[in-house]
């Protein structure tokens, strides 16, 4: 009863906490499948004949990831663990925010990639692929939204970060918490690319820049998840930053998704600080009505400071 009254009023968000075996057999396992596809599936092009079925639609990374998620979201974390959606961040009611928190962010892109290229005098073409290969530019989108971005939010910052976060139950500072939570959990994010890294042929500091870089992203999709609550939206943002669909040409793509995604994780830890000082003003206010309160008055304001106090440390 006590620890389901913790998750309930610490955590990130509000899930059903497992055991350390199953957190641990998640990473093995999927270490395992990023082999298998890594080494076997897309190294003998097994998938290709999807591909080339479905005319790039559904290509190999959509075809590959959703047997990850079958095997990995369906079979061990729902059936084998007992975890609901809800358990991994996938809120029902959250859709639609997320669906048009991600046409935002994607118009967002555009928008300062144009900028960009306007005050440079860069050359603008339009992107014609959109429309001479929407099958490729579309398809590699779709093997983001619903296979790689999908799966590594559901399993890093669905899973993963939430349940490090509820192991931690010895770091009282919340704050602390939740940052050692992102720091171990996108460790091993960006441990697990490893192998497909050695794959590629990085070696030397390239391999460790990559190494940091990965961890980085981790933290700030964690970030995005912990400020909005909303894993569709860092699946969208994800899935934008892997491949992005221009309306036209242009060399400032990455540094304007880059741009976009920095000042949203800005903007919204300034939302959340504004937020968690009208809640202290409020509470400062309810204090400085003439004594003596009601007895429902002051459980609200204890509530209300409890809430607070947790939240910040």
């Amino acid at each position: 009863m006590l620890r389901n009254k913790v998750t309930e009023e610490l955590t990130i968000v509000s899930v059903k906490p497992t055991s350390i075996r199953f957190i641990v057999s998640l990473i093995f396992i999927h270490i395992l499948f990023t082999l298998t596809v890594n080494l076997v599936l897309f190294a003998n092009g097994t998938l290709s004949v999807i591909a080339k079925s479905t005319n790039g639609w559904i290509n190999e990374m959509l075809a590959a990831n959703l047997f990850g998620l079958v095997l990995e979201v369906v079979i061990f974390l729902c059936i084998i663990a007992k975890l609901s959606p809800k358990d991994l961040g996938l809120t029902k009611n959250k859709l639609l925010a997320g669906l048009f928190g991600t046409l935002l962010f994607w118009l967002a892109i555009n928008i300062v990639d144009l900028g960009m290229t306007l005050l440079t005098h860069s050359s603008l073409t339009f992107n014609n692929d959109i429309f001479t290969n929407p099958n490729v530019v579309f398809g590699e989108f779709l093997g983001q939204i619903f296979g790689n971005a999908l799966l590594e939010e559901v399993l890093f910052r669905g899973f993963l970060l939430v349940q490090i976060y509820l192991l931690l139950k010895k770091v009282y500072n919340n704050t602390s918490r939740i940052g050692y939570a992102m720091l171990i959990s996108q460790s091993i994010f960006a441990a697990i690319h490893i192998p497909n890294r050695i794959l590629s042929g990085l070696v030397g500091m390239d391999f460790v820049y990559d190494f940091i870089v990965l961890v980085i992203l981790g933290v700030i999709f964690s970030l995005l998840y912990v400020l909005t609550k909303n894993l569709f939206f860092v699946i969208g943002v994800h899935s934008l930053m892997n491949v992005q669909i221009m309306f036209w040409n242009s060399s400032f793509t990455n540094t304007a998704t880059l741009i976009c995604v920095l000042l949203l994780t800005c903007l919204l830890i300034c939302f959340k600080k504004k937020e968690s000082r009208a809640e202290i003003d409020g509470f400062e206010s309810s204090l400085a009505k003439p004594y003596p309160h009601t007895s429902e008055e002051r459980s609200q304001g204890f509530a209300k400071l409890n809430r607070w106090i947790r939240r910040i440390f």
